[in-house]
Formats: C-alpha cells, sequence, structure tokens
C-alpha cells in the first residue's frame, strides 16, 4: 500500500533537513571518474639520484686499481672506463642481468649485508679466452649453458683482483674487508637485498680489442648507512703508491742538490780610501755584538740564525732556530 505523506509531515521533514537534525544521504561516486591514485609513502616510484664526491673519488681509485691490476694479469693493455654512478631498486637492476651471469656475492666488513659484483658474460668468455693465450675476439655462443669448472676458475682470479682493488680503495675513507661468499650464474639465487630496496650501481666498461663488456658492482644503500655522511662530504683522496713513489725520487734529488750557504758576520759601511789605507793589525768595527744571533742564507734567502763558534778547532756556527717568513725584513 503506497504511503503518502501529509503536507504537515512534508513540512516537518524539510524543516529537519534544513535545521541540520536529519541529514541528507551522500551521493555515489564513482571511482573511476575521480583523478587521483593511491600513493605508498614508504614506497617511492621515483628514485631521487645524490651525489656522494666522496664515493666518486672511491670509484676513480678503483677505477685505475683495476685497470693496472688486470691488464698486469692478462699482460695486455685494456681500456676501461667508468659509467656515471647511478641509485635503482634492486629488483629493476636483476630484471636486466642475463642469463647466465657472472654474480660474485661479497661482505665488507664491518658493514652490514652483502654486495655483488657482475661480470657480463661475453667479457667472462673473453677473459678466460685471454687467460688461455686467445685473442679473446672469438664469438662464443652464451645462452643455454653455464660456465665450466675451468672457467669459473679462471674468473675466480679476476674477482680476486676486484675484491682486493676494492678494499684499497676504501681504505682512504673507511677501512673495510672484503670477504668473497659465493658465486652464482642466477640472478634469481643473488638476492642481496629486498627487491624495492634502493642499491648502488657503478657499471665499468671494458675495452679489449674486439672483445668489449662490463663489470658491474651492486651495493645497497643501507649497507654504507653508517658512513653516509661520509659519503655526502668532499675529501682529498689519499696518495697512491705511485704518488708517493715519486715524491720520494723527488725529495732524494733535491736534497742531493748542492746549495751555497753564508753567514753574515756583520756589515759596515767604510770608503774606499780607508780601504786602500788598510794595513795588517788594522781594526773594522762591525754592526754586530759578540752575543747576538748571526743570520745565515740558503741560496741567498735567509732561512736561520745562530751563534758563532768554535768546534773541534773548527769555525763553526751553532742553529738556533729557524726564520719565520713574518721575521724576514
Amino acid at each position: 500500500m503506497e504511503q503518502i505523506l501529509s503536507q504537515d509531515e512534508v513540512d516537518a521533514l524539510l524543516k529537519g533537513i534544513s535545521g541540520g537534525d536529519i541529514e541528507e544521504p551522500e551521493e555515489l561516486v564513482e571511482e573511476d571518474g575521480l583523478d587521483y591514485q593511491v600513493y605508498d609513502f614508504s614506497q617511492q616510484e621515483r628514485i631521487v639520484q645524490v651525489k656522494m664526491p666522496a664515493l666518486d673519488v672511491i670509484n676513480d681509485v678503483f677505477l685505475r686499481s683495476i685497470r693496472t691490476s688486470i691488464s698486469n694479469t692478462l699482460r695486455r693493455i685494456l681500456d676501461i672506463t667508468a659509467v656515471p654512478m647511478e641509485l635503482d631498486r634492486f629488483g629493476a637492476f636483476v630484471r636486466t642481468l642475463p642469463v647466465p651471469s657472472s654474480l660474485q656475492i661479497f661482505k665488507m666488513d664491518p658493514f652490514r649485508g652483502h654486495a655483488l659484483f657482475v661480470i657480463e658474460p661475453k667479457l667472462v668468455f673473453a677473459l678466460v679466452e685471454s687467460f688461455l693465450g686467445g685473442s679473446g675476439a672469438r664469438n662464443v655462443r652464451i645462452e643455454g649453458r653455464d660456465f665450466t669448472a675451468i672457467e669459473q676458475r679462471l674468473i675466480h682470479r679476476v674477482v680476486n683482483l676486484l675484491l682486493n682493488d676494492l678494499e684499497k680503495a676504501w681504505h682512504s675513507l673507511h677501512p673495510v674487508k672484503v670477504q668473497y661468499l659465493r658465486s652464482e650464474i642466477n640472478p634469481q639465487f643473488a638476492k642481496i637485498c629486498e627487491p624495492e630496496d634502493v642499491v648502488i650501481i657503478n657499471r665499468y666498461e671494458v675495452d679489449m680489442d674486439r672483445a668489449a663488456g662490463s663489470i658491474t658492482s651492486c651495493i645497497p644503500l643501507t649497507n654504507l648507512e653508517s658512513v653516509k655522511a661520509k659519503l655526502l662530504t668532499t675529501f682529498t683522496r689519499e696518495q697512491s703508491e705511485e704518488d708517493i713513489s715519486l715524491k720520494r725520487i723527488l725529495m732524494d734529488n733535491i736534497k742531493n742538490i748542492d746549495a751555497e750557504i753564508k753567514v753574515e758576520l756583520g756589515a759596515v759601511p767604510i770608503s774606499a780610501g780607508d780601504i786602500i789605507a788598510l794595513e795588517k793589525g788594522d781594526i773594522i768595527q762591525l754592526n754586530k755584538r759578540t752575543d747576538e744571533l748571526l743570520p745565515v742564507y740558503i741560496a741567498g734567502v735567509k732561512k736561520y740564525v745562530g751563534s758563532p763558534g768554535i768546534h773541534r778547532g773548527n769555525k763553526a756556527l751553532l742553529i738556533k732556530r729557524k726564520v719565520l717568513q713574518t721575521d724576514i725584513e
């Protein structure tokens, strides 16, 4: 039976709605028509690329070290260049790796977590062939096969060089002990962190005449949390062994150079006539007292002051102090 409101009931209903006693029903809005999307603040889609000057210095030292060590091991000249550092999520990075890949997992004490070296498969076969006396330019079928025991053993020699050079490169900022853990060929088994974790990726392109490939280091950003402040600052890198050796050679050569040393006993203005009239036994009074320090000149530059005297029957000078730049008139 249809119910019809009376005029009094209609008036009471309108009064209740306008007065707020009765709430109006909300209109249903289709979600597809709204201009918004769900955003998870705990996981950003876009990664902000942060500059780390100290880490750039470490990568530069590491690059020069591996260029020398690998070239000496293979007894051939290699051209190794660095690609600018980038930050990415580990899951996205792993999806770019081919199968098989030479995945070398290691740990950097005292940092927490693991890190990863990735050697491109075509570079693996080129290095193996170079170890065995070849040119490294032969085309090898990569897909559908694993690395043999001999190939893995030879490539492990290169990995040891990488780990040793990495340890030396980090020494200038924060001493670490790099420890090799294991090797994998499938990226699914090289899970050093969660897929959504941010990792620092440094890629080094290796050019061996007609063969080329890359070596990539992957370090989770959370591993370096304890030294993050140091990585964001600029610091003067430690001198390399080559710089120290060159400095030592230069110092040795400088020390063997003959230098003129002169001690000024005193000075007095005298005319030419007085000089002509000088005879044996005459005394020339200088402007220095016997207890006054005498200036010592090295190659014409005042460097020291000292006191005159006799040492083992010879005239000598006792150096009292070095002359500072502010003391020079």
